[in-house]
């Protein structure tokens, strides 16, 4: 099965395109607040790569969050109108969840950087199921579950402050495509990022 694999809920932008869980082709590019420019043509380009025409993707993997709120809502919204046009399944991918999977240790946090001294984090074990539920967190919860798990630490950009640090995690976006293809696909009308929390912005808009 020829697949399609977006994620854009971070600076760096992935896109790739697979044959099984094999890379044919992929572009992976720190694009900060230009998603909206760059994702169309990227997929363009790793198809062309590949030597693939637009017809020939069977399936989509798009990264629903949680992350940066307009580079998901772009990402998705994307993944969706393909998936639509071709009327193919999507899979939907969470941020945390692939960082997890794209690293071999036994305990792993993943965080991202929610700023202000949050975070997006969610903690796994060996086999990658959820010792702790993905969600939004302060510093001083993810202090805790370093002090009691004491798990490696994985993130979408590098956090390096005082008290947390990690590195950049590189995706592992075959493993990651290895897992996903398991897990029920969705309906990419009902498809929507997943936010965890919304911005403050819109949360003070909707009270």
């Amino acid at each position: 099965m020829i697949s399609l694999f977006i994620d854009t809920s971070a600076s760096d932008v992935s896109i790739a395109i697979l044959k099984e869980e094999k890379i044919l082709s992929k572009i992976n590019k720190n694009i900060p607040n230009k998603h909206s420019i760059y994702v169309v043509p990227f997929i363009d380009e790793v198809l062309k790569k590949a030597s693939l025409t637009p017809d020939k993707v069977e399936k989509i993997y798009v990264v629903t969050g949680p992350g940066s709120f307009t580079g998901v809502r772009i990402g998705v919204t994307i993944a969706k109108t393909y998936a639509y046009l071709r009327k193919i399944p999507i899979t939907a991918v969470s941020s945390l969840k692939m960082l997890a999977l794209s690293n071999n240790n036994e305990t792993i946090l993943s965080l991202i950087d929610a700023k202000h001294d949050n975070y997006y984090l969610g903690l796994y074990n060996k086999e990658k199921e959820e010792i702790i539920k993905e969600h939004f967190g302060n510093k001083e919860e993810v202090l805790e579950i370093i002090m009691k798990y004491h798990p490696t630490i994985v993130s979408a950009e590098e956090i390096n402050n005082e008290e947390i640090k990690s590195m950049k995690q590189e995706l592992d976006i075959s493993k990651i495509i290895a897992y996903y293809q398991k897990k029920e696909e969705e309906n990419y009308f009902t498809i929507k990022p997943n936010y965890l929390k919304l911005p403050q912005a819109l949360e003070d808009k909707h009270d």
